[in-house]
């Protein structure tokens, strides 16, 4: 297991999976924001570079909590992702974990 002191990372917003980006948008068009985003963001939100509103509102969405998130040596990502495609799942990287810099998380 990968120790996380000393790195930052940076998470391309548009690579991020959203479940049904029309409905997911129509909702926060609607001002429709769970209590449990904002909490997120006053717990964390220190940690995070700048972010747009609709951006913060979909990556602080507390139903997105229970999600995992894998860190994979550069060298080993085709590796992982040929082994999860094996096991019937279709993922992608999201984003790069990077030497530690003023603020833990960016957005790109």
């Amino acid at each position: 297991m990968m120790d996380a002191s000393g790195t930052s990372a940076t998470v391309f917003f548009d690579k991020v999976p959203l479940l049904d980006e029309k409905i997911i948008h129509y909702y926060l068009d609607e001002k429709c924001i769970p209590g449990g985003t904002l909490r997120n963001w006053d717990s964390y939100g220190h940690k995070i570079a700048a972010l747009s509103e609709r951006q913060q509102h979909i990556l602080c969405d507390p139903q997105t909590s229970g999600g995992l998130l894998v860190a994979v040596a550069p060298d080993g990502v085709a590796d992982f992702l040929s082994v999860t495609h094996g096991q019937g799942l279709e993922l992608s990287p999201i984003g790069i974990v990077t030497d530690e810099q003023e603020k833990r998380i960016y957005v790109a």
